[in-house]
């Protein structure tokens, strides 16, 4: 009774007042209405203006140009700078498609995949769905979420918002505190292999692009303060093709000197002979690559003793990078060769302890001289990649493999709980590996394909970079030997190598 007592009294007093007062306030309402109607229609309106005014100042020449120049001028705009040109159609088309694609049915979505909170009087509040970014794979949804809400509702929910929206799959991860992102794969851009033709030259350590992550992005490693990497996978999974193509890059920086020994045997690596500081392919001669082994371990300990005294800083990495000072990149490929020693005699036992030894060592103390032991497997178990390594390695990487154990012996126990496992790779996608970000979680990549050609080229174009380890404190390989307690001589000399 109370409220139409209080309507009529509402409408009296409308009526009561001056004509000209009701009129403008029903001006002002309309006026307001229009602004907001014009408003909403901008990008129609200010069209329709550009048309009339190229029609009323050139006529049909206008219009003609108004068609041909924009289309024109988008394609000098490519050609002359790209980047910037990218930037702003991708900026367009994901402003359009956070208000029509997702932001006309963000609320429906959330409601339908039970994302939602409901509230007292039947209704209900959303996370707020804040931009949207274009992605190599997909859209990019970046999402606050609600109070009480975490990134594993949604991880739960990830089937629905992949049927909701209408793709094949929805990838969440963390974004921040209270933010998700929502990755809406449209491509899955590890199905094809990707080929370098040719590779840029890596100009910090810091950040070395090594492979292509599921969002299309290509990922960094951090090579500063690191002391060793361990790798491994079965016969053509794309182990070693992805070391060359991380190789070629690295090769290119004055600043860093490559060791390789290669247990296979083979010519996998001979395309770097012409730029390795030294270069063995011997999978029988365990007496040649002890001579490589320890030539590096020498050095290490050449720098460890005297790198503050003629530097100034015990830890390579406090210094700046210097190719008379260089990062050392030490490769042991199928290091079961040099390290298992089922079925070998005696004396060659003793060998393959040694080199185990002094690999074990170099991963433990490498870091600090800036050297980087890097031991890469085809048989991932105890015998071939002992734990005392392994462990120490804070750079995991597994291709394809066929059990759990061998994944386990290559990336450690949290690959039980990952989502994803070097087991689950198809035979066909060769080059595709589990690596751990710097968050320590699993995720797949893959590792670009360098033919050899090309990576010879490489090591070709840069073999002036090359230097002797003998240049920097390291005895040579033709006097190597071993003092009383067991540590290789320091003694100078003009290092012969051992080429293939």
């Amino acid at each position: 009774m109370v409220t139409v007592t209080n309507l009529l009294t509402l409408v009296k007093t409308v009526l009561a007042l001056p004509r000209k007062r009701v009129n403008g306030a029903v001006s002002l309402l309309t006026g307001w209405w229009l602004i907001r109607l014009l408003w909403r229609l901008r990008i129609l309106v200010t069209a329709t203006l550009v048309v009339l005014f190229a029609y009323s100042t050139l006529g049909w020449v206008g219009l003609v140009l108004l068609a041909v120049l924009p289309p024109v001028l988008s394609f000098a705009w490519r050609v002359l700078h790209p980047q910037s040109h990218t930037w702003f159609v991708n900026r367009l088309l994901a402003r359009h498609r956070l208000r029509h694609t997702y932001g006309s049915r963000w609320d429906a979505v959330m409601v339908a995949c039970n994302l939602h909170v409901p509230v007292p009087g039947g209704d209900h509040l959303t996370p707020t769905l804040r931009k949207v970014t274009l992605a190599p794979v997909g859209d990019v949804l970046h999402v606050r979420l609600l109070d009480g809400q975490a990134p594993a509702d949604f991880a739960r929910q990830a089937d629905e918002l992949a049927h909701a929206f209408g793709v094949p799959e929805v990838r969440v991860t963390s974004a921040g505190p209270g933010r998700v992102e929502l990755v809406l794969v449209l491509l899955d851009v590890l199905a094809e292999p990707v080929i370098l033709t040719d590779v840029p030259p890596v100009t910090d350590l810091r950040r070395v692009r090594f492979a292509i992550g599921e969002d299309g992005l290509w990922r960094t490693r951090n090579y500063a303060n690191i002391a060793a990497e361990v790798g491994g996978g079965v016969p053509g999974s794309g182990k070693t093709a992805g070391e060359t193509s991380l190789a070629c890059g690295l090769i290119q920086n004055p600043a860093v000197q490559y060791v390789v020994a290669d247990g296979k045997g083979g010519e996998d690596w001979s395309w770097i002979a012409p730029r390795a500081a030294a270069y063995c392919a011997e999978d029988e001669d365990l007496e040649a690559v002890l001579r490589v082994v320890e030539q590096v371990h020498g050095l290490m300990r050449h720098r460890l003793k005297t790198q503050k005294a003629t530097r100034g800083e015990a830890n390579f990495w406090n210094l700046p990078l210097d190719p008379n000072h260089p990062a050392v990149f030490l490769v042991v490929d199928e290091v079961q060769t040099f390290t298992d020693t089922k079925g070998m005699d005696n004396d060659t036992k003793q060998l393959a302890y040694q080199i185990t030894a002094r690999l074990s060592v170099l991963v433990k103390k490498g870091r600090s001289a800036g050297i980087i032991t890097r031991l890469l497997t085809q048989k991932p178990t105890a015998d071939a990649l002992p734990t005392a390594i392994r462990d120490n390695a804070s750079v995991r990487t597994a291709w394809r493999v066929m059990s759990k154990d061998a994944a386990e012996a290559i990336l450690g126990p949290v690959v039980r709980e990952a989502e994803v496992s070097p087991v689950d790779i198809p035979e066909a996608m060769r080059g595709v590996a589990v690596v751990a970000t710097d968050a320590g979680r699993l995720e797949r990549v893959r590792f670009p394909f360098v033919d050899e050609h090309t990576a010879e080229t490489i090591a070709t174009r840069t073999a002036d970079l090359r230097r002797e380890l003998t240049a920097f404190g390291a005895s040579a390989l033709d006097d190597q030997g071993a003092n009383d307690d067991g540590t290789a001589s320091e003694s100078e000399g003009e290092a012969a190598g051992v080429r293939a």
